[in-house]
Formats: C-alpha cells, structure tokens, sequence
C-alpha cells in the first residue's frame, strides 16, 4: 500500500486504517460498522480515479482539479477523525471478562457515538463528490495511465561526473589567478550571471582549491539569500573561523559579532566566499563585518544583480567576473555524458533533435543536467524525444529575477514527469529556508514519519534512501559531499527549484511556508507549517493557526527568535514536530506535547529545556525522539521507556536515560546518548533483552566498557558504532568488541591503544570505516597486517597524547608530579595489508613521531590508496619538528606519486619558534604544576 502523497493526499494509509476499524479487534455499534463499510466501498473507487488524475496532472481541466482537490482534502479529514477515535477507543484484550468488558463499553460510550455523528457528515461528503464525479464524466480512456520509473542508486558516481562537466577549469584558472597576485590589500571578486548558470558551483571550486593550499590562517564561506538573516549569517562566519568565539557567541548583538569577526581577523590572510547576494544593502551589512587590512586577504562574492556586482568590487575600476553560458561543445560534452556515460555514443538519429533541445537549454548548466537527467529515464527513441522537445517554451526573455523562463519549463516539465512519491518527497522540501543545508538522515525520518514511504519493497529507511537517490539523479536536488570524496550528509536545493516547489506546494495546499513574503490570506485548512521568520510580518498569522491547527500535519520552526505561534497543545494531528535552532524554547513551550497523540517524529533544540513532562510516555505512535541539542536536560522522565514504537532516539551526552525498563524498546534500532542513571542495570538490560535490532549505536566510554566487556552476540544488526569520552574516557579498547562480526564503521575515542587492540579491530570482518583517537601507545610499533581489515576502506588515525607532565597520588595519600612522556608512535602497513583502503588521514603531533615516521609508515604498500591527508598539530610544538615531519612527508609523497595528497597544519598561531622556546614552555609547564602539587598537599595536610 502506498503512502501519503501530494496527488493523492491521505487516501491510501486511510483506507488500510479503515480496513483495520472493521476488524474484531474494534467492537463497534452496527450503524458506525455499516457506515464505514460504505466509506471503504466508496473511497477504494475515489483511489482509483485520484491516481490516474495524477498521472495526467499537466492535462486536468478545472473542474478535475478542483473534484480532485476536494477528494485528497476529504481524506485527510476522514483520517484525521479516525485516528482520534483509535487511540481514544483502544484495542482492548482478544478476550475481555464479562466485567473488564461492560466497564470499558460504559467508558467508551460516549466515544462511539462522538465517532458516529462525525462518520455521517464524512458519508454525506463522500456521497457528494461521488455525485459531482458522475456529473463531470471523467472519461477514463482521457485519464490514461504512465510509465513506472526504475531507481537509480548511483548517486555518488553520477555526482562526480556531473560535477567536473561544467566546464570550469577555464573559469576557475582565471579567477584564482585574478585573486592570487602579489597585492597585498584586501581584493573582492564578485562573481555574475542569470541562475543556473553554475556561479555557486565555481565560487565552491575555487574555495576548495585555494582554501586546501594552506595560504589563509582564516576561511569561510557563507550564503546570504533573498531574505538576509545577519545574525545567522555572521554566526555561521564565527563558527568557520573561530569555533571557541562562536560557542559563547549564542546570545550576542549584531554589533557584538561584527567586532569580534573583525578582531578575530585583524592581522590575519582570510578568504571568505559570501554566495547569493540580491541586495545592495545587504552586501553593506555583510562587509562591514572584514577588515581593510593589508596581508593579502580575498573574498568572492556572487549575485544575479549587475547592480550588486558593481558595488562588490574592491576598487571602482575594476570590473566584476562575468559568467558566460557553456559553448556548443562543452554542452554537448556535459548533455551526452549524462545520458550516455560517454561524450560521444549518441545515436544518429537522435543527433538532429539532441541539438534543439540544447538549443532551448540556452548553455545553462542548471538546465542541461535537468533535461538530461529526465531523458536519462527514457527510452532512446527519436519520437519520445521530440516530445519532451517541443513541451519546453521558446525564446530567450529574462523574468524579473534574471532567470531565463525556459529553465522554469525545463524544471516544471522535469516535476510533472516525476512519480508520485517522488513529487511528494520533493515538494517537502519546500518547508526548508534557502540555501538551507539539509541533513539527509533527518529527512528520510521525516519522510517515514509524514507516512510518504510505503514498504512495498526493503525496509523503509532503504526507501527512502532510493528516494533521494532517484531525485538526485534527477538533478532536483544536490548532494553536498565532504572533503576529499567523504559520503553524502547533506544536500541542498537550487533557488530556482525551490521557487517552483514552493509555488506548486500553494497551488496544492501541501504546505504552507511564512519567509518573509508577503501574505495576507491563509488556506482554511494548513496541512503542514514551516515558520522561517518571526511571524510579525504575516497578517492573521496566530488566528489562522489557532483556527485551523487541529488539521495541522506538520510543525517545523527554523526562526531563532521567539516566533508568533500559539500553545503546542490540541495539535491532534501532528506527525512531524521540528523546533530545532529555537533556543528560546522553554519548559512550558513543551509541557502538553502528550496531547499531540499522532506524533511521530519530535525534535527539540533548546539550552533553556531542564526536563521534559512525563505524558510524553503517551506518544505512542513516536519512532523518533530528537533531543541531543538539549544541552540544560538532566534527565529523561522514566515514561520514555513507554515508547514501544520508538526506532531513534538521541539524547545529548549530558541527560540520563532511565535503564530500568530500557528492555522494553523492542524497536529500537538507532541510540545516542551519553549516561544512565544505572549503567549496571542498563548493560545488564540491553545484554539480557538481546537487542537484535539495534544498527547504530553511539556512546560514552565508561557505558561502552560495560557493554562490551565481554563477547557477547546480542547485535547482530550493529553496523555503525560511535564510543566518546562521556563522563570518562575509555580506558582500552573493550575485548568483546571481537564479537561485532557486522559492524561497519566504528568510531572511538580510547586512552591506552596496544597491538592486543589493533588485533581486536583487525578480527572484525566487516569494517569499512574506522575513526581511532588515541591518547598513549602502549607499545612502539603497531604493525597493521594482511590477516584482517580486509573491506578497509577509510581510515582515520588521531594521536593526542596528553599534557607532558601530570599529577599521581602517592601511597600516603599526598600528589606528586610524573613526567607523561608516551612511546615515540610508530604505525606500520605490512606488505597486502588493507587491500581496500581508498583514505587514510592522519592526524599527529611533531613532538611525539619520529623524524622518519612516513617513510617507516608503509605507504608503498597501499597499492589501492587514493587519497591521503596529512594534519600536523602545531599546538605547542616546536617549528623545527613540525618541519621534519613535512619533509618526511614528501619522502612518502614520492612513495606513492598517483595519489592525491594534502598536508596541512594545524593550530600555527600557537607553534613555537624553536626547541629552544619549547624547552623553556615545558619547564614552566612543570613549575606551574609542581606550586599546584605544593598548595594541594598542604590543604590535604591542614585538613587531617
């Protein structure tokens, strides 16, 4: 059975719940059982007629548009009303004694016949768009059937391609050489051109390619947007160039960020790329904030607006970067390669046609990979061709917002050809802000939880997994990948995509989204709410929520101010709850979220939330609980363990989960959190319930330490599994981890890391991924071998040692000083030793590597290696070891020539300029704490 969906509303989920309501299970009155009888009988014929509606959506009249609108309104409403009454009535026990039995008909009398009054208006609804419906004569053989469409999940393949077909060497070689000459002072390089053009995608490039040189102490890059939010805007600036400033950054001004991004600055080579600017006021709030210094500072700007541009420039006579369409070739070379995997396996005859459809694409990036990617989908026949052809418009005229009005037909038409749950999963995305990077794991849930994702095929995150891929490779959303080729976390949408959805989700009353624009009127029935912006702006706004927010499907606030929106209570049909980034959120805001029984997915973001009420035990239709940016919340309530339909649950590192009842969470499949109110009887619970479902997992050491301490096979199903250091940091790496025979990824934090470790790790069969921080080496050398880590292929090793010196007790109870001087660390890959690693990143400190650390490391054996990083940790190091550690570096780089490698240092501001300043540090370092050891000892004394 299929899900919610933008063509055919809640009619599909309704009509199983319908089914399910006339099952023994519900002990209804006769009239009630006739009633929703005939409403099944009816709406399974209504289904029939919505779905080919929205198979020919581009070809309805008015009429079938408005008898289709009524219809998929009418199932919400159907389904809203019988979701109330299932979880007032109860199922009650197969069996009930005669007592328990008349009892609960006395108690739920006044719910059965509250049910009946509200199922006869519903039928009498029913009956009148039956009737309209004959009046109409939707003629089936007008209403034909499409085609079904195969997913295609090679997302990240497709990606690559597209991504170094635009094109962009020639641009991108220009403007690093406009923006590397010698001047010294500050240059701004504005960047122009119609959208779709690919100017973000150059701008990116660009970054990426000067930012990984290591010439610039401080980088960021930003997005500014139609709507400019400053605070956000210089927030996330803070957070790139100084992530210390911006943790204490929360509740400053404007005026308070500005100085400390331009203090932060002063003195400093920076490289900012601020993307998207339309405004010519918002470029003067946006540079006030860098300062005019003279150390060779860069910053792209780019914009639609020629106007903008101009103003961008740093010095008047210089002239903004224009972006000029892809010439004939280069639209070829990207048009067949995305069809075709190759630039030239174009059929003959599709040669004639291939060329008026790129034509029309008018050299636009945006529009050619659109087109392509629909044409990719079809068959390779010349007719099918012309078709798609001659449904795009003509002619080259710009709309207001410099767009060409061709690209619009290209992403309208590329929509109308979509299914429908991918034209439901899409329009969804109209709920999110612009530029707005989109974590991909938090909308699939969203997506689950809407009921969008049917299991007609895998498990549903699987689904929903085919479902993004499919709409990337559709080219209507794009992945954000992360550095040197890292797996896809995030994505985003183009402007102009998000300008259509938005404007198809009014047309549909899908979802209704306050940013900013102007909007005096409101549908009479919201089904889903997005609030980007306070509120303020938008006439009637509380009443029209107030008044309608019983049908209210789903709530999602992204405004970090206190926005107008009334009590979370009565929202009776709330699915989805997102509050992330509302750090005004208060216990209040949260008291009667139990009264919202149709929950399924819950989010909360807020540092000023201490406890959540216990009737959240009342969500019983919850799979996902969200609350690791609530940072003040000590505890969980105990009802949590109530939830016995919850599949995800994350809790910041600092609240307690209640382990008694743990067990119970049968369907649990993804963990995070930090403590446990009793980490004994939680170990005990999850080892003895054997919690087979469980795929990830993400703890504190002190917690990891009692799950795996022996070998155990209660995870068969744990595939990603994340141990940080929590109250305490692990001490080794637990033996009974050898029992994780499926395990793909495995991050960990671990104080001690001996070759008894390392072969713990290696007898894992399934690893792929492995993050290692290590504190101290036991022993000198670690030799990886070729008897495991066979499926190896991201490594990721961190050697922090601790400070030099540290305090010990002594047996009379008093402290003493001892030097903390770890093992010189040497890490080894014998010869056929992970055959699969594709990266490895290291991340060491000079002070503790030996001088030939790469040339020992064995790089040459790693003949698969395609990418290696090398971070130094300048922190309190001495300038001549980080600069040995470098030239052994180049020794390995010759070891391994086809690789691409990056080197770069860390923390240079704090290096020091010679062993001699180092020498010195240290021996200050032992002073300070020998005085600390001092005083201590006398307090420890005086107190005895």
């Amino acid at each position: 059975m299929a899900g919610v969906s933008v063509g055919m509303g809640a009619m599909n989920p309704l009509l199983g719940k319908l089914t399910a309501l006339l099952s023994d299970e519900y002990n209804l009155l006769k009239s009630v059982r006739k009633e929703i009888q005939f409403l099944e009988r009816e709406l399974s014929g209504m289904r029939v007629w919505l779905e080919r509606l929205a198979d020919v959506e581009e070809k309805l009249d008015g009429p079938a548009k408005g008898w289709r609108d009524r219809v998929r309104d009418l199932s919400y409403d159907i389904e809203d009303c019988i979701d109330r009454f299932m979880d007032r009535l109860g199922s009650g026990d197969a069996k009930p004694k005669f007592m328990k039995r008349t009892a609960r008909r006395l108690k739920t009398l006044w719910v059965r016949h509250d049910i009946a009054t509200q199922i006869k208006e519903l039928k009498a609804r029913v009956m009148e768009e039956s009737e309209r419906r004959d009046r109409y004569k939707l003629d089936e053989s007008y209403y034909s059937a499409t085609r079904v469409v195969e997913i295609d999940t090679r997302m990240a393949a497709i990606h690559e391609e597209v991504k170094g077909l635009v094109a962009m060497d020639g641009p991108m070689k220009h403007i690093i050489a406009l923006l590397m000459d010698e001047s010294k002072e500050l240059k701004v390089l504005p960047i122009v051109g119609s959208g779709g053009l690919g100017k973000t995608t150059l701008a990116m490039e660009v970054y990426r390619k000067i930012g990984s040189g290591g010439d610039f102490q401080c980088q960021a890059c930003v997005s500014v947007s139609r709507t400019l939010d400053l605070m956000k805007l210089l927030k996330d600036i803070l957070s790139q160039i100084n992530k210390d400033a911006y943790k204490e950054c929360q509740s400053w001004e404007k005026e308070q960020l500005i100085r400390e991004i331009k203090q932060i600055l002063t003195g400093k080579r920076y490289f900012i790329v601020i993307d998207d600017v339309w405004k010519e006021q918002d470029w003067k709030l946006v540079k006030a904030a860098f300062p005019e210094n003279n150390n060779g500072s860069r910053v792209i700007a780019t914009t639609r607006i020629t106007g903008v541009a101009n103003l961008c420039c740093s010095v008047s006579d210089e002239q903004p970067y224009q972006m000029a369409p892809l010439d004939d070739v280069d639209s070829r070379r990207l048009f067949f390669k995305r069809i075709f995997y190759s630039n030239d396996s174009c059929p003959s005859e599709l040669e004639e046609v291939s060329t008026r459809i790129l034509q029309k694409c008018g050299g636009l990036p945006l529009a050619i990979i659109t087109f392509a990617s629909l044409l990719a989908s079809k068959t390779h026949n010349k007719d099918e061709w012309e078709r798609l052809q001659d449904s795009i418009g003509t002619g080259s005229s710009f709309d207001n917002d410099g767009n060409l009005k061709r690209m619009k037909d290209i992403l309208l038409h590329s929509y109308l050809d979509l299914p429908h749950h991918l034209k439901t999963c899409l329009l969804y995305l109209c709920i999110y802000p612009e530029d707005w990077m989109i974590g991909i794991k938090l909308l699939k849930c969203k997506w689950i939880a809407e009921g969008f994702i049917a299991t007609q095929w895998g498990s549903l995150d699987q689904v929903a997994q085919n479902c993004f891929n499919e709409l990337v490779n559709r080219n209507m959303i794009q992945p954000v990948y992360g550095n040197y080729g890292s797996s896809v976390k995030y994505c985003r949408v183009h402007d102009m995509v998000l300008d259509l959805i938005i404007s198809l989700s009014d047309e549909e009353n899908f979802a209704t989204v306050l940013n900013g624009r102007i909007c005096n009127s409101f549908p009479n029935k919201i089904r889903r709410l997005s609030m980007q912006s306070s509120g303020k702006e938008h006439k009637g706004a509380v009443q029209a929520i107030t008044e309608t927010k019983i049908h209210i499907r789903s709530l999602t606030l992204f405004e970090p101010n206190k926005p107008i929106v009334p009590h979370l209570v009565d929202f009776h049909a709330l699915r989805v709850l997102d509050l992330g980034r509302c750090d005004w959120l208060e216990n209040k805001h949260v008291k009667h979220i139990g009264s919202s029984r149709q929950l399924r997915y819950l989010r909360i973001w807020g540092s000023k939330i201490t406890e959540l009420p216990g009737e959240i035990g009342k969500l019983q239709h919850l799979e996902t609980l969200d609350l690791r940016e609530c940072w003040s919340l000590v505890r969980l309530p105990s009802t949590v363990v109530q939830l016995r339909k919850l599949v995800r649950l994350f809790v910041s590192y600092t609240a307690q989960l209640p382990a008694s009842g743990f067990r119970s969470l049968q369907a649990l499949e993804e963990l995070s959190f930090g403590e446990t109110d009793d980490p004994v009887r939680f170990a005990e619970e999850v080892n003895e319930s054997g919690k087979c479902n469980l795929r990830y997992l993400g703890t504190g050491g002190d917690i990891a330490e009692r799950l795996f301490c022996k070998p155990c096979y209660a995870y068969p199903c744990l595939q990603v599994l994340k141990i940080q250091s929590g109250r305490s940091l692990m001490e080794m790496v637990p033996r009974g981890m050898a029992s994780l025979k499926n395990l793909v990824k495995l991050c960990m934090e671990v104080k001690k890391f001996d070759m008894e470790g390392l072969q713990v790790l290696m007898g894992m069969p399934s690893l792929a991924n492995l993050h290692l921080w290590v504190i101290q080496v036991i022993k000198e050398k670690l030799t990886v071998g070729s008897n495991g880590l066979k499926l190896l292929k991201a490594f990721h090793f961190q050697y922090m040692p601790s400070s030099h010196f540290v305090s010990e007790q002594t047996a009379s109870g008093g402290l003493r000083i001892s030097e903390n001087k770890p093992d010189v660390v040497r890490l080894t890959f014998a010869p056929g030793a992970v055959p699969a690693l594709r990266r490895l990143r290291l991340y060491l400190n000079p002070m503790e590597m030996a001088s030939d650390f790469f040339v020992d490391l064995g790089v040459q054996h790693l003949s698969g290696l395609a990418q290696l990083e090398f971070k130094i940790n300048c922190n309190r190091a001495a300038r001549g070891r980080v600069e040995a550690l470098e030239s052994s570096v180049e020794k390995a780089i010759n070891l391994h020539p086809n690789c691409e490698i990056h080197v770069r240092r860390v923390a240079e501001a704090r290096m020091f300029k010679d062993e001699k300043e180092w020498q010195e540090a240290v021996s200050m370092e032992r002073k300070e704490l020998e005085g600390f050891i001092g005083r201590e000892n006398e307090r420890r004394a005086s107190k005895n």
